[in-house]
């Protein structure tokens, strides 16, 4: 039985002093050398990184990303707003804006294009041009006795626009371009 005593001890020694060399020789690699390898991965354009904890296991961890979008707008807005300088300005305005084909854009395909339309549209091309032009409401009396051409009787108002140049006030017909002398201002 000492013998078998003796035995049983000397196996468990030799299986301690095995096992402390494999400790020893496991702290001595680090402890790099038992983790998994891993591989590290950035897209910038998604904020996802990738690391590979062990084989056939991937970890994604998210963060955030600022993306910035820059949209160009384009708005031609002119520096100051004038009125015409003189009669031949006004008149080299409107054969440049083409009022005899002006076109007017409705909401509604079946909406009716009436005076007030071609008076606010004219006024838009002027302000686009860095014109002051006034949309103006008048009687059939009063465009009669200023315009060439004479209203409807059905028709008691008419939209026009109204040019200042220097002293003189111009009434103009948005639908034909007619100039007629409003009033002298001074």
């Amino acid at each position: 039985m000492g013998q078998l005593f003796l035995g049983v001890a000397f196996k468990v020694l030799a299986l301690i002093g095995v096992l402390t060399l494999a400790f020893y020789a496991g702290t001595s690699f680090g402890s790099s050398a038992l983790e998994p390898p891993t591989i590290e991965v950035e897209s910038t354009e998604l904020g996802v990184e990738c690391q590979l904890v062990e084989r056939h296991t991937v970890q994604y961890i998210e963060r955030p990303v600022t993306v910035t979008n820059n949209i160009e707008r384009v708005h031609r807005i002119p520096t100051e707003l004038r009125n015409f300088n003189d009669l031949e300005e006004l008149k080299q305005w409107l054969a440049t804006v083409d009022t005899d084909t002006t076109t007017v854009y409705f909401e509604l395909p079946d909406a009716p294009v009436d005076c007030d339309d071609y008076a606010l549209a004219l006024q838009s091309k002027a302000l686009a041009d860095g014109y002051i032009l006034s949309f103006a409401v008048i009687s059939r009396n009063e465009y009669d006795a200023v315009f060439q051409s004479e209203l409807p009787p059905s028709r008691s108002l008419h939209a026009i626009n109204l040019a200042v140049t220097g002293n003189s006030a111009y009434y103009i017909e948005p639908q034909t371009g007619e100039i007629a002398l409003a009033a002298q201002l001074d």
